[in-house]
């Protein structure tokens, strides 16, 4: 609620000090002002000035946001060499400082991508890095080609350990490697010799 109270002056007293208690918060906000004012004075006594305003800092510093998306994660593999899946990583709210984030790949869904669907034959990991004003950065994850004929296989990137403060809301983005290959069927037609006619 809003204080309010009495002050009270005995004979001789001059001065007296009125404390007005604020809450603190985490709130980010702008500075706040508010206004003490007197009123009703006893036994004649005139108010010459009768208010004083009060103000209310802010201390307290947006906190950074982190979000992964899936970009160009659903895919081909291809059949050799790599193919490049793409995820974006956000930073809002506040971008004047630095934060780093890990981020590793998982298999999962009902046919989980292995090791050894990813390029050198580990699942990857890293650690993006967002300078002052920086405001997004994408993350590569190199699929391994291959002839084999398999399911669609499906992987997950998981950000954590966001430094500086920073929060993740939004942890995880899906990617799926679609299968290009197919069992090939071979198609003979029998020779057929044509009758010998007869004289």
């Amino acid at each position: 609620m809003l204080p309010s109270g009495v002050v009270s002056f005995a004979p001789g007293e001059t001065s007296k000090v009125i404390t007005v208690n604020v809450q603190g918060d985490t709130t980010v906000e702008l500075n706040e002002n508010f206004t003490v004012t007197l009123s009703n004075a006893t036994n004649g006594a005139t108010i010459t000035t009768a208010t004083a305003t009060g103000t209310i800092e802010n201390d307290d510093v947006a906190i950074p946001t982190l979000a992964i998306a899936a970009t160009s994660a659903n895919q081909t593999e291809g059949n050799s060499g790599s193919k490049a899946f793409t995820f974006t990583v956000t930073r809002a709210v506040n971008t004047t400082g630095s934060n780093n984030v890990n981020w590793a790949v998982t298999g999962s869904g009902s046919n989980p991508a292995n090791a050894t669907d990813f390029v050198g034959g580990v699942l990857p990991s890293g650690t993006v890095s967002f300078a002052a004003g920086e405001t997004s950065k994408v993350i590569t994850v190199n699929v391994q080609g291959d002839t084999t004929v398999e399911l669609n296989e499906t992987f997950t990137v998981t950000l954590s350990n966001a430094t500086n403060g920073a929060t993740i809301t939004t942890a995880t983005a899906t990617g799926t490697i679609n299968n290009d290959d197919f069992i090939g069927i071979l198609v003979r037609t029998p020779l057929r010799e044509p009758l010998e006619q007869m004289p």
